[in-house]
């Protein structure tokens, strides 16, 4: 019986995202996005983030390089995979990454906020609605 992998993050990009180039002079880009979990336990409010290691591969990685700050906001569909590697001392690690699928740029970069020509340094505001135009 085959399984399903597949993962969903939604969080904030922690660094500017690093692009190189593999076997074949394939790119691919590495970056990690945090996801922050709140919950009350004893009616005390609690939080905890956790960081995934992410790796885009081909066009994907190029337009993340591109697009992908630190701080933006993204929505990433993959896989997980581990994979294993030796350091300079010789220590083997495993680590567990997200193998991109899908990557979606959620809200503004900063920098199109900062250069925003209506409200510079300042991102777009939700429209006000008025409570006699809901339908309920």
């Amino acid at each position: 019986m085959s399984g399903l992998n597949q993962i969903t993050i939604v969080g904030n990009v922690g660094a500017a995202p690093e692009l190189s180039y593999g076997q074949n002079n394939q790119p691919y880009c590495r970056f990690s996005v945090a996801v922050n979990e709140q919950w009350k336990s004893n009616g005390e409010k609690r939080e905890r983030v956790t960081w995934f290691p992410v790796v885009a591969f081909n066009g994907l990685s190029e337009n993340c390089a591109a697009y992908i700050e630190r701080g933006r906001t993204v929505a990433v569909v993959g896989r997980v995979q581990t994979r294993e590697y030796e350091d300079k001392e010789g220590t083997q690690h495993h680590i567990m990454q997200v193998v991109a699928e899908k990557v979606t740029f959620l809200g503004s970069a900063r920098k199109e906020e900062s250069t925003s020509p209506a409200r510079p340094g300042k991102p777009a505001q939700q429209p006000e609605t008025d409570d006699d135009d809901l339908p309920f």
